[in-house]
């Protein structure tokens, strides 16, 4: 390999001779170094400047790297939401959502809406929970069973109040 005295000092740092090709080349950039007539100290801190500009360059390729991924992922993103777009399924889907209550905003990628929130007004509250109710004028009401049991007297009174921790 030929060096200049920049790559020989890079090539020192940062390569650990393993095979017999790697220690001829590791000769070669120590006569290149012993060559170049500096002191240990100059070659210490040149060593360290063409260290750190190495590092600032592999970063700078990596980060380009990592762009052109994004680029490459985000027409795949592109091109399969057309396809979505474009496929028979999503008639199907859109359908269905529309029968569960549901609605898709056009053109957003599917973006989901509930139809009836609007619509639900607080109820009350039963069993210390919050309950909704969708017309004006519901209620919350307890059930069947419960309602049997307050109005079965005294003592079936005194169970409902323990069971829903009323203190009437």
């Amino acid at each position: 390999m030929d060096f200049t005295l920049e790559s020989a000092l890079l090539f020192i740092a940062k390569t650990s001779p393993f095979t017999e090709e790697d220690y001829k080349n590791m000769e070669e950039a120590q006569k290149v170094v012993r060559e170049s007539g500096l002191s240990r100290k100059e070659i210490t801190e040149l060593t360290k400047k063409v260290v750190k500009d190495d590092r600032q360059d592999q970063k700078a390729i990596r980060e380009q790297e990592k762009l052109n991924q994004l680029k490459k992922d985000k027409s795949k993103a592109t091109e399969s939401a057309k396809n979505l777009n474009k496929s028979p399924m999503k008639n199907k889907i859109q359908k269905a959502m529309g029968l569960m209550g549901i609605g898709m905003k056009n053109n957003k990628g599917g973006a989901i809406l509930k139809k009836n929130v609007e619509k639900m007004a607080y109820g009350g509250m039963s069993g210390g929970k919050k309950h909704m109710y969708l017309s004006p004028g519901g209620a919350v009401k307890d059930n069947p069973g419960l309602k049997a049991l307050r109005a079965s007297g005294p003592k079936g009174l005194e169970a409902y109040n323990k069971i829903t921790r009323r203190n009437k």
